[in-house]
């Protein structure tokens, strides 16, 4: 069968399909798409996709959240721009390899573009502290290095928008001409509606003015004009001081409900008498943890639990809940026992 035509009734698009013959140009038709292969499944699509198929009461799935990170890499390459990956992760202490980031900014060639994570980093929910942010933003000041502030999670690190944006006003404070890009997807659960902010920094009104028309040729050619619904919930939110502080609240209650079940997550494995130690889990923030397991161990967690989760051991907190979290921790003893 081959796509005739997308026939647009109302407000449902459907496609009509029809035989290639009805259309008297098997021939032509074919030849078209011969040689396309399927592409290469989403390693966070994939997983919900297994975990939709699963029929198993037992299943839990704590892969789920959909990121600015994977397609990060994608868009540098598409864009034929050179790129290389700083050290950021020391997997022994499971938290952040410091000496071994700032080496790479020191060492990076001068006037080079950082891609940064402002809080509640993804994957491996570690941060830099306030000292450390200080001294990242010295070292880009010596390097004459541009910041572009990822910022998909603020609120969800401490409960706290202001403080979590800390590391972008210590930047600024330095003087910095940063680039930030501003997501409300997950601290508004706007997810369908793609709804963020990006701002640039620049040092005066006609270098504003330039670079605003740059971004709006650029948008013009992706996407023309972008939803607007969902933008106009966040701004009707921001705007009005009484919702404003409602959603800060529920931000609060979202980031605190987090932070409980990472403490009942440990709590359950120490209880078991594991012999690894689990304290990254409570020392790591925000929405994801690095649970330090191995692709093996996770595919054993998967075919013999039903438990989902992406191969580098990411644990999606959002996906652990009071019902869960007992059945999860002794599915993660038992494949990590004997490590």
């Amino acid at each position: 069968m081959a796509i005739r035509a997308a026939i647009i009734s109302g407000r449902n698009l459907t496609l009509r399909a029809s035989s290639s013959s009805s259309l008297g140009a098997r021939s032509l038709s074919s030849s078209w798409w011969r040689n396309v292969q399927p592409a290469p499944k989403d390693s966070i699509l994939g997983v919900t996709e297994a975990f939709l198929a699963d029929r198993s009461p037992d299943k839990v799935n704590v892969g789920v959240g959909i990121s600015s990170r994977g397609s990060h890499h994608c868009i540098w390459r598409d864009a034929h721009v050179p790129q290389r990956s700083y050290h950021y992760y020391n997997p022994d202490t499971k938290g952040i390899d410091f000496a071994a980031m700032m080496n790479d900014i020191k060492n990076a060639p001068k006037g080079s573009f950082f891609l940064l994570h402002a809080c509640a980093h993804n994957p491996t929910g570690v941060d830099p502290t306030e000292e450390q942010w200080t001294e990242i933003s010295h070292q880009f000041k010596i390097k004459g290095h541009f910041a572009f502030f990822d910022v998909a999670y603020q609120g969800l690190a401490s409960g706290n928008p202001e403080k979590d944006v800390k590391a972008i006003r210590i930047f600024l404070e330095d003087g910095h001409p940063i680039g930030c890009a501003q997501s409300y997807a997950k601290n508004m659960g706007l997810y369908g509606q793609r709804v963020g902010c990006l701002s640039v920094v620049c040092e005066d009104e006609r270098q504003a003015v330039a670079v605003k028309s740059q971004l709006q040729q650029r948008g013009r050619l992706m996407y023309s004009n972008p939803p607007i619904h969902g933008a106009l919930v966040v701004s009707a939110i921001l705007r009005d001081p009484n919702l404003k502080n409602l959603w800060l609240a529920e931000v609060k209650g979202m980031a605190n409900r987090i932070s409980g079940m990472r403490t009942a997550l440990r709590e359950n494995l120490e209880k078991l008498g594991s012999p690894l130690s689990w304290e990254h889990i409570t020392n790591q923030i925000g929405m994801f943890c690095y649970s330090g397991m191995t692709p093996e161990q996770v595919d054993r967690l998967t075919k013999e639990y039903h438990i989902y989760m992406t191969r580098n051991g990411r644990i999606s907190m959002a996906g652990v809940t009071t019902g869960n979290v007992g059945y999860l921790a002794n599915a993660i003893h038992e494949v990590t026992k004997s490590a």
